[in-house]
């Protein structure tokens, strides 16, 4: 198994780009909501793009006309109320994503809300078998690549997990 990295990412642009110009807006009916490090936006679009194929819409909050320009409790509270509406929870996992304040309290707040079969780690590596993480991911499912090419959702240290598309209409 193998995770996804920049170059997969990169190698899947132009499937991606037609996803991405369908599936990157807001939406109260989203099904995903992608917290992510705000400087990793190249990454997110693109990350909403490779959701976008598995017949996802993504909540992305810089994109929600709704959010206050500064952050603050209003912040907070809006995207509490993003995470309890979504239907599954993804966290993009990149190389800098550790720097982020934010992305600890979401997925708290998405582990009270959803559940742990409903929170999935999408890690985006330079390469595809080793990354930093931080130590409570690992509670988590991961979305990770198996050797046919399929993507699925495994629990950490598990060879058997579901497809990508079964966890989202799980």
């Amino acid at each position: 198994m193998s995770y996804l990295t920049f170059n997969k990412l990169n190698n899947m642009s132009q499937s991606i780009q037609k996803s991405l110009n369908e599936n990157y807006q807001f939406s109260t009916s989203n099904t995903v909501f992608l917290s992510h490090r705000h400087d990793d936006k190249e990454e997110v679009k693109k990350a909403v793009g490779f959701l976008a194929q598995f017949g996802q819409r993504t909540y992305i909050d810089w994109l929600d006309h709704s959010m206050p320009s500064q952050t603050s409790s209003e912040t907070a509270e809006k995207l509490k109320q993003r995470i309890n509406v979504s239907n599954k929870f993804v966290l993009l996992a990149t190389p800098g994503s550790i720097q982020s304040i934010w992305i600890p309290w979401e997925l708290g707040l998405a582990d009270g809300a959803k559940g742990m079969d409903r929170i999935a780690i999408l890690p985006l590596l330079y390469k595809d078998t080793t990354w930093d993480e931080r130590e409570y991911y690992g509670l988590y499912n991961y979305i990770e690549q198996v050797a046919d090419g399929r993507w699925g959702v495994f629990k950490q240290g598990e060879s058997n997990g579901v497809t990508l598309e079964h966890w989202f209409e799980l």
